[in-house]
């Protein structure tokens, strides 16, 4: 590459030097000799500011006008066969010269005659063809732009290495020369623009390469027969070279130490990598080879400086639910972890990695499935969202392949511990920790309550000490997954406002409207909560979804791992049924297969806490497999048993699916419970109609409505608080036509409700109207109603018969009063004068023949008064 020389400082200075001597004051060099040019000079081209144009012949037509040293100019070209001034004037050397347009400013110029400027000179391909008219002959110069940026104004020198170069530019295809003022050499510059995966395979096997080093080296390398002649040969600005390397087409060249060129490429956006760059400020400048466009850009590249830690220092969840741990990383994006040690009685290799690289991941592991073997899928155990986490034992078999190549197991001396087998292998490594010869055969049954350690390995290497312990070759941290014994607790209803079971996935939003009853309004949302642990691992395998924590898990699912021929080795049942069954009838009970339509049957979970919900939408007529009567009764229980003589284990040595397992095969023995354990919780409910009662209800039994601006109708109903209620009045008898309807009516907690307030005044006492107590639009019970001027209060015990004491503070029951209202005053505000003071009765408990109004009927009285203050206080 003797003359294929790009522009660089050496030249310039060179032909400064050349352009002083010959004492002449231009912007455009000429040189004899056309060996040198970026391309030959044509008529009609366009050509990019700063090529050297080759003048290489002239033809034998033109060779009677133009001698072999002719002199030529260089002018202006105006359009319209106009030549304008004199840029400079150059002479031929035997037929060929080399024009230099560094200097010339953008637009079109034309070659002329010295000494007739009227006589330009056609040019086609570098051959002077003939003399013609100017708009024949003239050429353009144009100006060619470029623009670098890099992404990151700073990387590290490990992990964190990568940053995106962006290279832009008006020109279709060109080279670009780039440095770093010396402070990077050739093979650094190619190994930050040239990784492994940007490289063709078929190439590297060509060269002979294995990696980018071995790359460089095999390039460079003059003993390389087959590599050193592309070497030598290699001309960088030549389109079309035959070894380019990476995505921007890299290539060296023997002449330069401290550059690299990118080879005739287009714009483009890649990433350059600077792994293994010492520590510094670096500006790297970008040049066309055979034009005057450059930019520069400036990168900080910063020492590694490795932290992966955990969040916490010790995990805490119970056996057969899912844990979580979060592992957060500084200057690097991934990381070996060792799950259990010797002393647990298990280790699998776990490979996390940072691919969402926001300097964290979190995983979760479902302890109820650890222990498959490698035909099971890594994402049915282990979860970490958009990031990456690999299991060696599911993955690989325990087989240093993939993301586990470069792990070792050796000895304390780091030799290799088993010399005969050529590859590294788990199955070494839990050998010689006394944990059995097969990785994938550890465990007996799922893993049990007791400590597991989590450890992170800044490095590759695993190694068995002398005394059989584990040890890694850099802890980076350590932290304890602590599994305690599951078990059943405890499990009740609750009544949420009539929807779809599956209308809210999230809990804490279901939690916000739930109130607790055992009596269930029909069409309501019955709510069985079940507080137990160590089952939500068994339902995230079954649906194959650890999202289902959060977004809740099919009736299906419930009813496979409580109910299916699968997972009846684990012992779990849960039954929801009624205590209806007569003669061959069987008792109605709750669907939980795949014959309930979406929406009948809900289940959520709250792994933390422990507790399972089971939402059942009571309207529809899919939720049970038979009708429900009013009034019927029904049993809901949870129940973990253990076999009366056996443990659970496994079907085989290793099993493909968590719930290959049982005592003595698949009979039901709870995984985590000694034999002869049983654990069971139940509750009884009722599903009844839904009922309402109306309150200041006369001795004829109609709702007395007050004739005020501001009246609310009360009463108490069964149907769940929260419940989109309303009430409708309209007129009945011969009054005239009217309508309100009360949207805005609320029940509270207790079943009591009340409207909002309502004006009243323009109604007559003695009008007559309707009630209509409503939800979601359908009616629930009608009363009648009669305005009146004010609201007789010394019979309101109307609605004490139907009382389900919802209201009752449980201390009226001893005749005594609680004293909530009694200053010792009576306001007079509902009195009538039916029980006046001359005489309430309370003190005298020896006289019960007063006519017309003995003790009992003076207690029930007062008691009647009592609640009626207390309620409209409500």
């Amino acid at each position: 590459m003797s003359e294929n020389s790009y522009r660089e400082k050496g030249r310039a200075v060179f032909l400064a030097a050349i352009m002083v001597l010959s004492v002449v004051a231009m912007s455009v060099a000429f040189a004899g000799g056309a060996a040198a040019a970026d391309a030959d000079l044509d008529s009609g081209s366009t050509n990019w500011q700063g090529q050297e144009l080759a003048i290489t012949d002239v033809s034998d037509s033109a060779s009677s006008e133009i001698a072999s040293d002719e002199e030529l100019q260089i002018r202006e070209y105006e359009g319209d066969d106009d030549v304008g001034g004199l840029e400079n004037e150059f002479s031929l050397d035997e037929n060929e010269s080399v024009v230099e347009t560094d200097g010339l400013e953008a637009g079109d110029y034309v070659i002329t005659l010295a000494g007739d400027r009227d006589s330009a000179v056609k040019l086609d391909g570098g051959v002077a063809d003939e003399i013609t008219d100017a708009s024949d002959a003239y050429f353009e110069i144009t100006s060619q732009d470029l623009d670098v940026s890099i992404d990151a104004s700073e990387v590290n020198n490990g992990a964190n290495s990568e940053t995106e170069l962006d290279v832009d530019s008006n020109r279709g295809t060109y080279s670009v020369v780039v440095s770093a003022d010396g402070d990077l050499g050739e093979e650094d510059l190619f190994a930050i623009f040239v990784d492994n995966d940007s490289v063709d395979s078929g190439v590297m096997s060509t060269i002979g390469a294995e990696s980018v080093d071995d790359l460089y080296d095999a390039i460079t390398d003059d003993t390389e027969t087959d590599v050193s002649t592309v070497y030598d040969n290699l001309s960088p600005t030549e389109p079309g070279a035959e070894f380019g390397f990476g995505e921007f087409n890299a290539s060296v060249y023997d002449d330069e130490d401290d550059q690299i060129v990118l080879n005739d490429i287009d714009d483009r956006a890649a990433d350059l990598d600077f792994d293994g760059i010492g520590e510094d400020e670096y500006d790297l400048t970008f040049e066309v080879a055979d034009s005057t466009a450059e930019d520069s850009a400036s990168i900080e590249v910063l020492d590694e400086d490795v932290d992966v830690e955990f969040d916490q220092t010790v995990y805490t969840q119970t056996a057969g639910d899912v844990v979580e741990f979060t592992i957060e990383f500084e200057d690097t994006d991934d990381a070996f972890v060792q799950f259990g040690d010797e002393d647990a009685g298990y280790v699998d290799i776990l490979y996390i990695e940072d691919s969402e690289d926001d300097g964290e991941v979190t995983v979760q592991v479902n302890t109820r499935a650890v222990g498959v073997n490698s035909d099971a899928d890594t994402g049915d155990v282990y979860d970490a969202g958009d990031d990456t986490v690999e299991s060696m034992i599911i993955e690989h078999g325990g087989e240093t392949d993939g993301d586990f190549e470069a792990v070792e197991f050796t000895d304390e001396d780091g030799d290799k511990l088993d010399a005969s087998n050529a590859e590294h292998h788990l199955d070494e490594y839990v050998d010689e920790l006394g944990l059995g010869d097969d990785a994938e055969e550890q465990l007996v049954r799922p893993l049990q309550a007791t400590d597991y350690d989590l450890a992170i390995n800044g490095m590759n290497e695993f190694t068995v000490t002398d005394d059989g312990e584990s040890e890694l070759g850099n802890e980076l941290d350590l932290a304890t997954l602590d599994l305690t014994p599951p078990g059943v607790d405890s499990i009740d209803t609750y009544v949420a406002p009539s929807n779809d079971a599956n209308a809210e996935d999230d809990l804490e939003e279901v939690l916000d409207t739930v109130t607790q009853r055992t009596d269930i309004a029909a069409d309501d949302q019955l709510i069985i909560k079940a507080e137990a642990t160590g089952l939500f691992g068994a339902l995230v395998y079954e649906e194959e979804d650890f999202g289902a924590l959060e977004g809740g898990f099919s009736p299906e699912t419930l009813g496979n791992v409580v109910d299916d021929d699968d997972w009846e080795g684990d012992g779990i049942t849960f039954d929801v049924t009624a205590d209806d069954a007569t003669g061959n009838q069987e008792a109605t009970s709750l669907k939980l297969d795949d014959d309930a339509e979406d929406g009948a049957v809900f289940v959520l979970a709250d792994n933390e806490a422990g507790e399972l919900y089971v939402i059942v939408d009571t309207s529809s007529s899919d939720a049970f497999d038979s009708s429900i009567d009013d009034g019927m009764d029904f049993t809901a229980e949870l129940e973990y048993e253990s076999h009366p003589d056996d443990r659970y284990v496994f079907d085989g040595d290793s099993v493909e699916d968590a719930y290959d397992g049982g005592a003595n095969g698949d009979d039901p023995a709870y995984p985590y419970f000694l034999p002869d354990t049983v654990q069971s919780v139940s509750t009884d409910f009722t599903i009844v109609e839904p009922e309402v009662t109306f309150e200041n209800l006369d001795e004829d039994d109609n709702v007395q409505l007050e004739t005020s601006d501001e009246f609310e109708i009360t009463g108490e109903t069964n149907v769940a608080p929260g419940s989109d209620a309303s009430v409708r009045i309209t007129n009945a008898g011969d009054t005239p036509s009217f309508l309100h309807t009360l949207e805005d009516t609320e029940i509270d907690s207790d079943g009591y409700f009340a409207t909002e307030p309502v004006d009243f005044s323009d109604r007559d006492e003695g009008d007559e109207g309707e009630l209509d107590f409503r939800i979601g639009g359908s009616g629930i019970d009608t009363a009648d109603a009669l305005f009146v001027d004010q609201i007789e209060d010394d019979d309101d015990g109307a609605d004490d018969d139907d009382d389900d004491g919802a209201d009752d503070d449980g201390t009226d029951d001893d005749g005594t009063d609680d004293g909530a209202d009694d200053d010792g005053t009576d306001d007079g505000a509902d009195d009538d004068g039916a029980d006046d003071d001359s005489d309430d009765g309370a003190d005298d408990d020896s006289d019960d023949t007063v006519p017309g109004f003995g003790v009992a009927v003076a207690l029930v009285a007062l008691l009647a008064a009592a609640m009626l203050a207390l309620r409209r206080q409500h």
